[in-house]
């Protein structure tokens, strides 16, 4: 009997009452509700609020939580409720969309339960280290980078809401991305909260808190990194104000944010609308947008554009292509009307007979009525480049990113078949996928300085360094980002997908113009400043003076290198406590 009770009560086998339950219970709850608080506090350092330093601190009691997590199976799901509760309440705005789809709810829960497992496996990894005493603060910082970039990748890549984000609005923050990108902004953040962290459980004094020693470490290695944010800012800054930084004269550019309401663009080119009803709509869309170039233009007569810019989706008939009398009307413009190249966004529907593009005009409509199975149809986002004197320039750029399920199949974009029928099982008529980064070209007239050549961006391919770096490879010396962003309304979603600009400027060092239908239209400084910003889900026409730069930033010719190294060390990580399976 005594050997029983001695057994019934060692630490091994806990007795089974009533009282232990419900501390056991209260415990884990009381560890789940830290962690949502810490979600709904990250929100802060991010649009609308923007208060950055809750990017460290708000993470704090996150990290604090998995530390004493009873189990790595528990730490999982403490950080898949911490990523899912972060980005449901960071793209909460989406469900604005339920007008358009009843799938949008469920939708954006599913979002975000897929973007919270980076979380939960971040989790998992830096409960594993939490006993590495010497190393596994390292690992666990490499783990938040390294999931961070993985989550930008394929088809399913969604790099939005990093920590390095929050810095958007303070230039001399970000400089660094120049070299490590969006990445070692994160890092640096996400130092200072583990630290913050584990900082505490030291003086709590817990029984497997860092010791002192390492805790002094860290901060000697947060000022390193201090020490490479002030470099980078100083090396940014001297680079942009050098004689020889820039390349071309400046070129004036006028950018139109007609502030056409998403459900008006859409009743234009959606099929249920009478066909009389559409050519109203797109023709009154189209005189708007004319009308407030023609403002701007007036406003400062003196003032040549070299360019203006119309955002995506500015035409929205959707046989815009095929009509040889949109290619008349925008000749006009921008030989007559505007002296300017125009560009814009418009669909780009092409036209297959057996295989054989069909250029505008020269279809058979009999025939295609006889033999419809000969006949094909590809359809493209696409952004077009009207000159003074040339017309429509025959070089289209399509859009190479697609949004998932919105514009695209992720996956299966080249499976006709199943793209349809997946298509129409979720009620959306997919783009064709470009294949092409278009470099375009702008001449002043009478000038014999050097063309300023600009690469485009359309919509949520603001988000993706990758693109923006392909392009000032093949020669871009500044971007263009056109976005229809009216889908979001006045939430936080139009100013969120703004911030995407301000990295890819640094990043690339070049000048931005971005162009959104409802807003928020801006240029941005090679440096990240944010110039002439416009106000969300308003009329507005606004110039500025960009110039081209052709040196490439060490992300430009590298890319993502240090989230790579991130992965070295995870990696190393993981092998070695497979192989040790003891504490270092």
């Amino acid at each position: 009997m005594n050997c029983l009770a001695i057994r019934a009560t060692s630490p091994d086998h806990p007795p089974s009452n009533a009282k232990h339950s419900t501390s056991h219970f209260l415990s884990s709850s009381f560890r789940f509700a830290l962690v949502i608080v810490s979600a709904l506090l990250l929100r802060l350092a991010f649009p609308r609020w923007n208060l950055y330093p809750f990017a460290a601190l708000a993470l704090a009691p996150f990290l604090w939580v998995v530390a004493h997590a009873t189990s790595g199976k528990q730490a999982f799901f403490l950080g898949w409720v911490f990523g899912a509760v972060f980005y449901y309440v960071l793209l909460i705005w989406l469900n604005v969309l339920i007008v358009y789809s009843y799938l949008i709810p469920p939708a954006v829960i599913g979002l975000a339960l897929y973007v919270g497992l980076f979380k939960a496996v971040f989790a998992w990894v830096a409960w594993q280290a939490r006993r590495w005493t010497w190393v596994g603060f390292g690992a666990v910082a490499a783990a938040w980078v390294g999931l961070e970039y993985l989550q930008s990748v394929g088809d399913l890549g969604f790099p939005w809401g990093y920590l390095g984000h929050s810095l958007w609005r303070h230039p001399p923050l970000i400089q660094l991305a120049a070299w490590t990108g969006v990445y070692g902004l994160s890092l640096v953040l996400f130092w200072i909260a583990h630290l913050l962290s584990d900082g505490l459980r030291s003086l709590r004094r817990e029984p497997d808190a860092p010791p002192i020693a390492q805790l002094l470490v860290r901060i000697a290695v947060l000022g390193f990194f201090a020490g490479a944010m002030f470099f980078a800012a100083r090396h940014a800054a001297h680079r942009i104000q050098a004689p020889d930084f820039y390349v071309t004269p400046p070129y004036g550019v006028g950018i139109v944010q007609p502030n056409i309401p998403q459900r008006e663009k859409f009743r234009s080119y959606d099929g249920d609308v009478a066909e009389n009803q559409r050519r109203e709509l797109q023709g009154a869309i189209l005189t708007k947008t004319i009308r407030l170039t023609s403002e701007l233009q007036s406003a400062a007569p003196d003032q040549r554009l070299d360019l203006i810019i119309w955002p995506e989706s500015a035409v929205t008939d959707l046989y815009f292509a095929r009509n040889p009398a949109y290619a008349t009307l925008f000749d006009d413009l921008a030989t007559s009307h505007f002296k300017a190249p125009l560009f814009f966004g418009a669909d780009n529907l092409r036209l297959y007979h057996n295989g054989r593009f069909v250029p505008a005009g020269e279809g058979d409509e009999q025939d295609y009525a006889r033999h419809p199975e000969a006949y094909s149809l590809e359809l493209y986002n696409g952004a077009w480049l009207a000159e003074p004197g040339r017309g429509l320039n025959p070089r289209v750029y399509n859009k190479t990113f697609l949004v998932p399920f919105a514009e695209g199949i992720p996956f299966v974009q080249r499976v006709e078949p199943l793209v349809r029928l997946l298509a129409h099982l979720v009620g959306m008529e997919p783009f064709k996928r470009g294949t092409d980064h278009a470099v375009f070209e702008l001449h002043q007239p009478g000038s014999s300085g050097p063309p300023l050549g600009f690469g485009p961006l359309i919509c949520y391919e603001s988000c993706y360094p990758v693109l923006s770096r392909i392009l000032v490879r093949h020669g871009a010396e500044m971007l263009v980002i056109i976005t229809n962003d009216a889908w979001y309304e006045t939430t936080a979603g139009p100013a969120q997908h703004e911030l995407e600009a301000i990295f890819r400027a640094v990043e690339t060092h070049r000048w931005v113009a971005r162009c959104a239908n409802t807003g928020i239209s801006c240029f941005v400084s090679p440096w990240g400043a944010i110039e002439h910003e416009t106000t969300l889900a308003q009329d507005a026409a606004i110039r500025g003076k960009v110039r081209g730069v052709k040196e490439l930033t060490f992300y430009s010719r590298w890319g993502d290198l240090f989230a790579w190294f991130t992965w070295a060390i995870l990696v190393i990580f993981l092998i070695a406590r497979k192989r040790l399976k003891q504490p270092v």
